[in-house]
């Protein structure tokens, strides 16, 4: 039975706006216009289940850039991010440009490691933050999941075509940690960041897998994390 709290108030997980993204059609790659992520916005995502799908974005470089730019920012929710790897979880840290604002560092074999604005763990080893999550004063922002190859997605429970048995659903990892986090009919939204373009990937299929209605398209070129407020053009 899923435990529903009061939802905490978006204009404290959403001060200002930070990341922003240009959205748009995903065959042809159309541009609709830009859009932000503030308090209006993502209050519409968490209850409709609407996701971003941020395809052919540049690489874990980049990323470590754009998430540190939210690390930057004291204010506002934090952002829990889901890498496809414990490899590219280190990668992450080892690439962090904000080694200051560590909170918790990667330990073993594990991938967790959390920053003040920024938590990172692989879908796997989400559980072990949720111990942490009412340190979030404003509370959790939005999930993150950093899959380049856009793989997650099909590793789920079952017999595979080489009569193979898996019994590790990674994605549902995914979607058991934002429905535990489910207030007034309300979850963190999700983006999912990959490498590859979305009219090369089954992106309703994907949306099922992870629980959602639908995704918005986001070009990967466009997609920004800034220390300093944005609005929309």
């Amino acid at each position: 039975m899923t435990t529903v709290t009061p939802m905490p108030s978006l204009t404290a997980v959403y001060p200002t706006a930070h990341v922003r993204g240009r959205l748009s059609t995903r065959l042809e790659e159309q541009t609709l216009g830009w859009a932000t992520l503030d308090a209006a916005t993502v209050l519409e995502m968490g209850r409709e289940q609407v996701g971003w799908f941020v395809g052919g974005h540049p690489g874990v470089v980049r990323a470590a850039e754009q998430l540190g730019r939210l690390d930057s920012n004291p204010a506002g929710g934090v952002w829990i991010v889901a890498p496809h790897s414990r490899d590219l979880a280190r990668d992450l840290f080892t690439k962090w440009p904000h080694q200051a604002y560590v909170t918790q560092r990667p330990q073993g074999a594990s991938s967790v490691w959390c920053s003040r604005k920024v938590w990172v763990a692989i879908p796997e080893e989400l559980d072990q933050l949720l111990p942490r999550a009412p340190q979030a004063e404003a509370g959790v922002a939005g999930v993150i999941v950093l899959d380049p190859p856009c793989i997650i997605h099909k590793s789920r429970v079952g017999t595979d075509s080489w009569g193979h048995v898996h019994r590790n659903d990674r994605p549902q990892h995914v979607v058991d940690f934002r429905a535990s986090l489910l207030s007034d009919d309300w979850q963190p939204p999700l983006l999912l960041v990959t490498e590859r373009p979305a009219r090369a990937v089954e992106t309703q299929a994907v949306a099922r897998t992870y629980c959602l209605n639908a995704f918005r398209f986001v070009a990967g070129d466009s997609f920004a994390c800034w220390e300093i407020p944005v609005v929309c053009e």
